[in-house]
C-alpha cells in the first residue's frame, strides 16, 4: 500500500505546495513550474509502471497461493514436518545483538548503489542545483556566470559523493538507519528550500531580527524532526516500502533537478554568458583635475532620517560642509539602487518591464548625458558596481576613463559563499543565522588577473587608499567624477571614523558618521590642492531607506542631498526646503559644466522653496506571501519627509 501511495503523495506535494522562496539576494527557487512538470511526467511514468506491475504480481501471487493450498490438501504430513523443523532451527540459532544490527544479505555493491544515489541527489542539490537556481533568479546580481563556477561546484559535489564509500561499508540495520537519516535530510532540505522560507526577504545586508522568529524556529524544528524520522518510521513499518522509497525519492529529486537545471541553462543566457573583456577599475580614483572638478559622491541609502539622527546627537557634526546647501525636501525617483543609478546617469527611466540587462544596455547606448560633458572638454570617471548600474562594462566604452581591458572573475571565496548561500536556502530556520550573507560579501568577490583592480564598493578600503595615496593631480583640465560608496547601507561594518569593524559593532548612525568623516578628509585634501572652492560637489543618495522589500512603505523615504556650487567656500551650511528630486540632477550637472541644461529641466537651485512640484517615486515590491511582485507609484505633493504627503496613485502587478 505504501509503495503505491508514495509517488501519488509526492506528486501532490509538488503540485499543491510549490511556492517561491524569498531568502537570498534572492535565493528564490525559479524553476518550480519546470520541477512540477518534470515530477508529473516522472511520477506518472512510475505510477503506470507500478500499476501494470501490480497486475502481473496479482496473478503471480494467486498462482502461488493456489499451489500452496494444493500442497496443504494433498500432503499435510510434509507441511507439518517442515513447520516443526523451522521452529527447532530458530530455537537453536538465536539472533545475537550484533547480528541483529549488522547482518545483511545485500552485497557491498548493492549498498554502494543505494548510498551513491542518495548522496548524488544530496550533494548535487547543495553544490550545483542550489547555486544554479540562485544565479538564475538573480542573473544581474553577479558579475560572473554560472559556468565560471561550475568546475569547482562539480568537484565539491564529487568529493561529497565519495562519502558513499564508507557509508556502504556499514551493514544491516545500521546501514538502513544511516540511509534513512540521509533520506530525511534530503527531503527536509528540499521542503525547506521550496516551501518554508517565507518572510525572510532579500539578503540586502540588513540584519534579520532572528530573536523575533523564535516561535517560527520551534515550529520549523518540529517539521524537520518529523521529516527526518519519517524514513525511519517507514523502515520499521514496511521494509519493502522503505526500499522503494530510498530508490525512488532520490532518483525523482535528482531527475527533476537535472531537467530543471538544463532548462534554466537553455532559458537564461546570463548563466552561460561570455565573461566581459572589460570592467570598471579603480584607476584614477584618487586623482582630480587641475582646474574644474565636478564631484558626485553617492552614499547608498542616504536617508534624511539617518542625517537627522546624527545631528540630534551631534548638532555640529556637518559644520565641515562649508559652502554647501542642504536640500531637506529631496526625493529619489526609485527606492532601490537599480535602476536609480542608471537613471541618474542616463536619464532613461525603467518601469520594470523587460529584462533589466536589456534596459541597461539600451540606456547607456542611447543617452546623451555623458557624451555632452565629454564634448565640453570634461573627462569622465565613473566608479560603479557591475549589475547595479550597468550589465556589461563594454556598454560604457568611450564614456569613462577607468574602463579597463581584462576579464572579471570570481575570487577565491566565491565557491564558499555560494555554498554558504545554498545552505542558507536549504537549512533549518534555527541554523540560518550561521549561514547569513549579503550582496556586500559577493561584491567583494569580484577580481581580475590584470591591473588595475576592479572598483569595489568598500568604504573602509576606499578610505585606506585615500590615506595612503592622498589626492593627486591628473593631466586633465576638467573632470566629472562619480563615485558610488556604500554609505549608511547595511551591513554595518564601519565605525564613525571610517574604519572597518566586525558586523554588529556599528550601526546606521555610526556608519553615516563614518561616511561623512571620509568625505571631510577628502575635502581637506582638496583644499590643500587649492581646488575646493572652484569645485562643484554633490553628496546624495541613490534612494532613501526602505522598510521592506515585500510590503508597502510605512514611512517617508526622503533622500539626503548636499550641493556645493563652484565658487562657494568658507560659508556655513545653508538649509533649503525646496521640493527637489533626482530629476534635477542632470540639469544641475550641466549648469555646473556651463552647458545648456534646458532639455533637462530646472537644476536644484532653480526650484523655489514655495514652488508647487509634483514628484513621483517608483517602489518595487518582490513577490511574497503578502502578494505578487508589484510596482507602486507614489505621488509626493508637499514635504517628502511627511508620509501623509505620499499618495499611492498606481499599483501594477509585475510579471
Amino acid at each position: 500500500m505504501i509503495k503505491r501511495l508514495v509517488p501519488l503523495l509526492l506528486l501532490a506535494a509538488f503540485f499543491f505546495f510549490s511556492r517561491p522562496v524569498h531568502a537570498y539576494i534572492d535565493p528564490a527557487t525559479t524553476s518550480y513550474l519546470i520541477q512540477i512538470v518534470s515530477a508529473l511526467v516522472i511520477t506518472l511514468g512510475v505510477s503506470f509502471g507500478l500499476f501494470f506491475n501490480r497486475i502481473r504480481v496479482f496473478f503471480m501471487n494467486g498462482r502461488i497461493k493456489l499451489a500452496q493450498a494444493w500442497i496443504r490438501i494433498t500432503r499435510p504430513d510434509q507441511v507439518k514436518k517442515t513447520r516443526v523443523s523451522r521452529t527447532r532451527q530458530d530455537q537453536e540459532s538465536p539472533l545475537d545483538k550484533a547480528s541483529f544490527l549488522w547482518s545483511d544479505q545485500r552485497s557491498y555493491g548493492r549498498r554502494l548503489a543505494l548510498a551513491g544515489l542518495l548522496l548524488a541527489s544530496l550533494s548535487l542539490s547543495l553544490w550545483v542545483f542550489g547555486p544554479l537556481e540562485i544565479l538564475a533568479g538573480n542573473p544581474n546580481e553577479f558579475a560572473f556566470p554560472f559556468t565560471a563556477l561550475l568546475p569547482g561546484l562539480l568537484l565539491g559535489a564529487a568529493l561529497s559523493l565519495l562519502l558513499a564509500l564508507p557509508l556502504a561499508l556499514t551493514k544491516g540495520r545500521v546501514f538502513d538507519g544511516l540511509l534513512s537519516l540521509g533520506l530525511g535530510l534530503l527531503l527536509a532540505s528540499y521542503i525547506q528550500a521550496s516551501f518554508l522560507n517565507r518572510g525572510l526577504g532579500k539578503l540586502t545586508g540588513d540584519a534579520i531580527a532572528w530573536e523575533g522568529l523564535l516561535p517560527d524556529m520551534l515550529v520549523n524544528q518540529l517539521i524537520w524532526g518529523l521529516v527526518l524520522l519519517l524514513p525511519l518510521a517507514i523502515r520499521l513499518l514496511s521494509r519493502r516500502g522503505w526500499t522503494f522509497l530510498v530508490k525512488f525519492l532520490p532518483a525523482l529529486l535528482l531527475a527533476v533537478q537535472i531537467i530543471s537545471g538544463l532548462v534554466l541553462l537553455a532559458r537564461e543566457p546570463a548563466l552561460v554568458k561570455t565573461v566581459s573583456q572589460s570592467y570598471l577599475s579603480n584607476q584614477g580614483l584618487y586623482q582630480v583635475a587641475r582646474e574644474d572638478n565636478i564631484l558626485v559622491f553617492i552614499l547608498d541609502r542616504l536617508d534624511n532620517r539617518y542625517i537627522d539622527g546624527v545631528l540630534a546627537r551631534h548638532p555640529g557634526y556637518l559644520d565641515g560642509l562649508d559652502g554647501f546647501t542642504r536640500f531637506t525636501n529631496n526625493s529619489s525617483r526609485y527606492s532601490q539602487t537599480f535602476p536609480s543609478i542608471t537613471d541618474m546617469l542616463t536619464g532613461q527611466p525603467y518601469y520594470f518591464e523587460g529584462a533589466s540587462g536589456d534596459y541597461m544596455k539600451k540606456a547607456w547606448k542611447e543617452s546623451s548625458f555623458i557624451p555632452g560633458l565629454l564634448d565640453q572638454g570634461y573627462q569622465s570617471r565613473l566608479y560603479l558596481t557591475s549589475c547595479q548600474a550597468y550589465g556589461d562594462a563594454r556598454d560604457l566604452e568611450g564614456l569613462t576613463l577607468n574602463l579597463a581591458r581584462g576579464k572579471i572573475k570570481a575570487g577565491q571565496g566565491a565557491l564558499g559563499e555560494f555554498v554558504r548561500l545554498s545552505l542558507y536556502r536549504s537549512g533549518p530556520l534555527a541554523l540560518k543565522p550561521f549561514f547569513w550573507t549579503s550582496t556586500d560579501r559577493f561584491d567583494k568577490l569580484v577580481t581580475s588577473q590584470q591591473s588595475p583592480p576592479p572598483y569595489r564598493m568598500d568604504d573602509p578600503a576606499f578610505y585606506r587608499g585615500l590615506q595612503d595615496q592622498g589626492l593627486t593631480l591628473s593631466e586633465d583640465r576638467k573632470a566629472f567624477t562619480f563615485i558610488h560608496l556604500q554609505g549608511p547601507h547595511a551591513p554595518y561594518n564601519m565605525d564613525d571614523k571610517g574604519q572597518e569593524v566586525e558586523i554588529g559593532q556599528s550601526s546606521s548612525l555610526l556608519q553615516t558618521m563614518g561616511s561623512f568623516h571620509i568625505l571631510f578628509d577628502y575635502f581637506d585634501r582638496l583644499k590643500a590642492l587649492d581646488l575646493y572652492q572652484d569645485a562643484t560637489i554633490i553628496i546624495t543618495g541613490d534612494h532613501g531607506a526602505r522598510s521592506s522589500d515585500t510590503r508597502p512603505p510605512e514611512a517617508a523615504m526622503a533622500t539626503g542631498l548636499f550641493v556645493k556650487p563652484a565658487g562657494q567656500a568658507g560659508s556655513p551650511l545653508v538649509i533649503n526646503p525646496a521640493p527637489v528630486s533626482s530629476d534635477n540632477f542632470q540639469a544641475s550637472i550641466y549648469q555646473a559644466a556651463g552647458l545648456d541644461a534646458s532639455a533637462y529641466g530646472p537644476g536644484y537651485f532653480d526650484v523655489s522653496p514655495h514652488e508647487f512640484v509634483v514628484r513621483l517615486v517608483y517602489h518595487r515590491l518582490y513577490a511574497s506571501d503578502s502578494g505578487p511582485a508589484r510596482l507602486l507609484t507614489y505621488q509626493i505633493v508637499g514635504d517628502a519627509n511627511d508620509f501623509d504627503d505620499w499618495i499611492l496613485i498606481e499599483e501594477k502587478e509585475l510579471k
